[in-house]
């Protein structure tokens, strides 16, 4: 069951966060390793030792949904004892995360010396997750904290996805 509900949420992060289809015109444009697709890749390039730091098994990390690649993203999780963390690249712009009406709760953030800002998804009423937007580059590199149980010794996710942003700052493009 806890499968399909993260399988669920990182499903609707990636609607939430501003994924979706819409029609392009024009000729196509290289960015990133392959066009239309992020320069950062968290599975590969967030070194095992910053994932001990955090708590976290380098050894269970999934790539993906259930394996598939999503067009214009790239994400890695990693479940921890009572979260989860979620690293999520994409050519979306910080600019359209914002904008995206279903993303609230905008807190701008100085991390690492650079801009940033936590925000959850509207969807989110029991307050279980909580996302750090960086630019990075052309797009945007997103750190996902989701709680398995929401309790008082849980703490605040917004507090914990800060506390691992900056942990993972330094290996995120700008």
């Amino acid at each position: 069951m806890r499968l399909v509900t993260v399988v669920g949420l990182i499903s609707a992060g990636l609607v939430l966060a501003g994924c979706g289809s819409e029609a392009v015109s024009g000729d196509a444009e290289t960015e990133g390793v392959a066009a239309g697709e992020p320069v950062f890749s968290p599975c590969d390039d967030i070194p095992d030792g910053l994932l001990t730091q955090l708590g976290l098994d380098p050894a269970t990390e999934s790539r993906d949904i259930l394996g598939v690649a999503q067009p214009g993203w790239k994400l890695c999780r990693w479940p921890g004892s009572d979260h989860s963390v979620t690293v999520l690249a994409t050519t979306r712009t910080v600019e359209e995360v914002r904008a995206n009406t279903r993303n609230v709760d905008f807190v701008d953030q100085r991390i690492g010396g650079r801009g940033s800002f936590t925000y959850r998804e509207a969807t989110d009423s029991r307050r279980e997750t909580c996302d750090v937007a960086f630019r990075t580059g052309e797009g945007t590199t997103i750190v996902r904290i989701g709680l398995f149980e929401v309790n008082q010794q849980s703490g605040d996710p917004c507090q914990l996805a800060i506390q691992t942003a900056t942990t993972l700052e330094p290996v995120i493009p700008g």
